[in-house]
């Protein structure tokens, strides 16, 4: 019952929030751009403390010699929970999303300032190569969940490589990202999982009557793009780096 009653007062607070934010974006695009990707970051960031989830980091300091550059961001992926604890950790942070999205109240139009990537359902992978290239020329962290799907967060699918081109091309760094959730006593929780037919509702409500969801994630080591160096060869190596920390 204690969670029943935790997850409402959670999903009131929630609405609360996203009606807020809907006054507040009326203003963002007169931001200066820096300012406007603060204040996205930081959105998200409330957004999942909102839901009860923490994050714990380890690895920030590793993008730190990156300098300007855009950067790839390559994390295995399990929830629709990922995108708020990846995109709270550093302003700047873009994610690929259908075109349907950017139609949506509050987020929809977080996403456009953000510098979100969309692309139109049907228009294939050349579409999305198309839109991570665009991603990487502004200077933007650009997160692409390789697997193409969602897992249980316990093991890591096979990295597809087709959207690493751009990276190849443009000799930018790869960061592998491991993400694990964890429970309130410390154990390996697939509670955000969204796997599968499941619809959003069930995952979401999880998290909401959970006690205390923690988000660990584990920025690795970037990977530079050798000479010559197979796109596949590359996802080989990020997908490594991940299952090495995950599984």
């Amino acid at each position: 019952m204690r969670g029943f009653f935790r997850a409402v007062v959670r999903v009131f607070h929630l609405m609360g929030y996203l009606l807020v934010g809907l006054w507040r974006t009326r203003g963002l695009a007169r931001m200066p751009e820096d300012e406007r990707l603060e204040f996205v970051r930081a959105w998200l960031a409330r957004a999942r403390e909102i839901l009860g989830v923490g994050v714990t980091v380890h690895g920030l300091d590793r993008l730190e010699g990156e300098g300007t550059h855009g950067t790839l961001w390559l994390p295995n992926h399990v929830s629709w929970l990922d995108i708020p604890v990846i995109g709270g950790l550093l302003p700047g942070t873009v994610f690929l999303s259908k075109s349907e999205i950017a139609s949506w109240p509050v987020i929809g139009r977080l996403a456009r300032l953000a510098g979100t990537q969309f692309i139109e359902r049907g228009r294939g992978s050349a579409a999305a190569a198309e839109a991570v290239a665009r991603g990487l020329s502004t200077g933007h962290h650009i997160v692409v969940f390789a697997e193409g799907t969602t897992s249980d967060g316990t093991r890591v699918r096979r990295f597809h490589a087709r959207l690493l081109g751009p990276a190849v091309k443009a000799r930018c760094p790869v960061v592998p990202i491991a993400l694990r959730y964890f429970d309130a006593d410390g154990c390996r929780t697939t509670g955000p999982a969204f796997i599968g037919q499941e619809s959003l509702w069930p995952s979401m409500w999880r998290v909401l009557r959970s006690r205390h969801v923690e988000a660990v994630v584990d920025i690795l080591p970037p990977l530079h793009p050798q000479p010559d160096e197979q796109r596949s060869a590359l996802a080989r190596r990020a997908h490594h780096a991940v299952a090495s920390v995950v599984s």
